[in-house]
């Protein structure tokens, strides 16, 4: 593969993880709690990033390994570790929820309890994961994107850029929302969004 392709490749991982912070950042603020569906679809999606990285590092340590090649394999390993903090986050989210709607749900169903709701919903703690997880992979956006833009040679940046925005995301058919830069979008945060 060429730089370009390398470049084009790190530029769509980056769009991925752009779009799961979009969706993030939709998810209802405090003092609502997002409902469990919901918090299992973003884990999923994450999940699916993270494999796909993972399969991008298998496909290219087989075989032929030019020095473009090695240098993609270093920058997909260097995001490991941030998806996996940010499933963290997600999982801690999820968790508080699950712990949330089973009580209340036990709670409504017994008679002794009837009308009596849990005292204290987790929204700061859910607030505080989904906000732990946009800042990580803001983070990994930024580093994706700064490494394709450095591995694009100088004249094909453009070219990159705009075939980023064309491309549809793999499986979803739909093509990129958002333009690709070397630094992440100023969305509001889901804090800023709150308030």
């Amino acid at each position: 593969m060429t730089s370009i392709s390398q470049a084009l490749a790190l530029y769509d991982v980056a769009s991925q993880i752009e779009r799961l912070r979009l969706q993030l950042r939709a998810l209802p603020s405090a003092p609502t709690v997002p409902s469990l569906t919901e918090l299992s679809s973003q884990v999923h999606t994450l999940a699916g990033i993270t494999t796909t990285v993972s399969e991008e590092i298998n496909r290219r340590l087989s075989g032929h390994r030019p020095v473009e090649e090695l240098r993609t394999v270093e920058r997909y390993s260097d995001i490991l570790a941030p998806l996996g903090e940010a499933m963290t986050e997600l999982g801690r989210a999820q968790a508080e929820v699950a712990f949330f709607e089973v009580n209340t749900e036990v709670m409504q169903s017994n008679s002794m309890w009837n009308g009596i709701h849990p005292n204290q919903q987790p929204c700061e703690i859910v607030t505080g994961c989904l906000d732990a997880a946009d800042e990580i992979l803001g983070a990994a956006t930024s580093e994706l994107q700064a490494a394709a833009t450095k591995m694009a040679p100088p004249q094909a940046r453009g070219q990159a850029n705009v075939h980023a925005l064309s491309s549809p995301n793999p499986g979803s058919g739909q093509p990129h929302p958002t333009p690709v830069t070397s630094t992440p979008p100023t969305a509001p945060s889901r804090a800023a969004k709150g308030r």
